[in-house]
């Protein structure tokens, strides 16, 4: 029974044991990486891997000075290698120990210490105690004026009067070319620009040796009684906007004179631009477009206008516009809307770059009215020519047989009323292969050949079944030609054969 009390009770010693060894040895491993402050200004630098884990008060002091976060070991070794030439290499060397280095110029010295991936730097200054810090500084300072000094943009400081108190080598370089006697080239140099005192300004100077000025835009920015300014060269942006208002300002005018109606929209499908004839087209107020509304309340209002082919219903109204807008973005988008009150307008899509889209529309009433009255004009005629007795056939100045009657196709066998796209050497061919020979073909082919004489001619054809035919050609305006056939003795008054010319040639046939 005692020894088994005693087992737990030696357990849970041994167990208080493992505890404080853990917890003593750690740390003693921390006191390792503690910062021991150095003997002469304290500067020390502990770093785990590249990552700076500690530094002491002057050591954040000369990192600070030096214009650097410090929170790397490569930036740190930068800043040294001032002071300290090769000290990267060196200390890429040293996996673990201890190294010193010394600069040969001032006696500073710095130890390095490194052990499981940790880097300790330890920094004594030489004669001066601040001679770390004042290298630092003027490294830094090297750097800000070969930055100033080799700037491209012009770069000045003025007081609190205005008066150029310091200018970098562009600016000076600039202000030789303006100022070009021996008493403007004297220090303080004159400003060159005259600023108004606002943040950023554009500003043009006219140089000497050039007819257009050159611009540059000016930044101030206030460092207490006086201000630094920046100028840039802005003469290609300047040019470059005159260039796209004087396009745009020519797009306008040109738009202003289209007949058409014409709308863009951008890519986030909102008006951005109309002409006075899309105002005309569609009765759309001035004011409810220069909201720059999308496309579809611009749709909906034309459909509320009755300026729309109206839909079965809401619905396919709505899918409707949604194949309007992807059809007008891929170019494809081309449709006749015939309105309620009896206009009819070609509308067609067209994709624009960044994604825009634009809409034309065009008024075709008067041109759809044309087109139906021709086409009725054209079918009066073909009905009135199928009901003469005679066959009557119709070729055009380059001898393509425009139009033949019912009689034509039953005298010659064509099979066929209306349209042919027969040519003349054809239909010569087949007249020939149904008629006795005769010298009259070779007369015949030369006055519907493309360039013959075009003068009024008849011609007494012999069929091979024995029927006498009288052919007659007349010509019509444009350079067509008008042929009959009809059986001799049966032909019809050369009134009638004028009135068939005349009809035709209103038609345009």
């Amino acid at each position: 029974m005692t020894l088994l009390l005693t087992q737990p009770l030696i357990v849970a010693f041994v167990a208080v044991l493992l505890a404080a060894g853990i917890i003593l040895a750690t740390e003693r491993w921390r006191g390792r990486v503690r910062l021991r402050p150095a003997p002469d200004d304290g500067m020390v630098m502990l770093f785990d891997g590249d990552g700076l884990a500690d530094a002491t008060p002057a050591a954040r002091d000369l990192l600070r000075a030096g214009g650097r976060s410090g929170d790397r070991l490569r930036d740190v070794l930068a800043l040294l290698a001032t002071r300290f030439p090769g000290i990267e290499g060196q200390i890429g060397a040293l996996s673990a120990g201890t190294d010193t280095l010394r600069s040969a110029q001032s006696g500073d010295s710095v130890v390095v210490e490194r052990w499981d991936g940790m880097t300790r730097l330890t920094l004594h200054a030489g004669g001066r105690g601040d001679s770390l810090r004042l290298a630092a500084i003027e490294a830094e300072l090297t750097t800000l004026r070969a930055i100033a000094e080799d700037a491209p943009q012009l770069v000045w400081k003025t007081d609190a009067s205005g008066a150029v108190i310091w200018a970098n080598r562009a600016y000076l370089a600039l202000a030789d070319r303006l100022l070009l006697t021996a008493a403007d080239a004297e220090w303080p140099v004159r400003p060159i620009f005259v600023l108004d005192g606002s943040g950023c300004q554009r500003l043009s100077l006219t140089l000497p040796e050039t007819e257009a000025p050159v611009w540059y835009e000016v930044s101030s920015v206030p460092r207490g009684s006086q201000t630094v300014h920046f100028g840039i060269d802005a003469t290609g942006t300047v040019t470059a906007e005159a260039q796209r208002r004087d396009f745009v300002q020519t797009l306008t005018k040109t738009f202003a004179h289209l007949r058409a109606g014409l709308a863009i929209f951008d890519r986030r499908r909102q008006l951005v631009l109309f002409n006075p004839a899309f105002l005309d087209l569609t009765g759309l107020r001035a004011d409810f477009l220069s909201q720059r509304p999308r496309v579809q309340s611009v749709l909906d209002r034309l459909r509320d206008m009755q300026m729309l082919p109206e839909p079965k219903n809401y619905t396919s109204w709505r899918d409707q516009v949604a194949g309007i807008e992807a059809a007008a973005e891929q170019g494809t988008y081309c449709e006749t809307w015939i309105l309620p009150g009896g206009q009819t307008y070609r509308v067609s899509g067209r994709p624009h770059p960044d994604g825009a889209i634009a809409f034309i529309l065009e008024d075709i009433s008067d041109e759809v009215s044309l087109t139906r009255r021709f086409r009725m004009e054209q079918e009066t005629a073909h009905a009135v020519l199928d009901l003469l007795p005679q066959a009557v056939a119709v070729f055009s100045v380059a001898g393509t047989m425009t139009l033949c009657n019912r009689a034509y196709d039953r005298l010659w066998g064509v099979g066929a009323g209306g349209l042919n796209d027969a040519v003349a050497p054809q239909e010569i061919a087949r007249w020939r292969a149904l008629s006795v020979t005769s010298p009259v073909w070779e007369r015949i082919t030369a006055l519907l050949s493309p360039g013959g004489n075009r003068a009024p001619a008849a011609e007494v054809l012999q069929l091979t079944d024995g029927r006498m035919i009288d052919s007659r050609f007349t010509p019509l305006p444009g350079g067509s030609v008008l042929v009959e056939f009809h059986e001799a003795g049966a032909g019809l008054p050369l009134a009638m054969v004028g009135e068939t010319g005349a009809l035709l040639a209103r038609t345009g046939t």
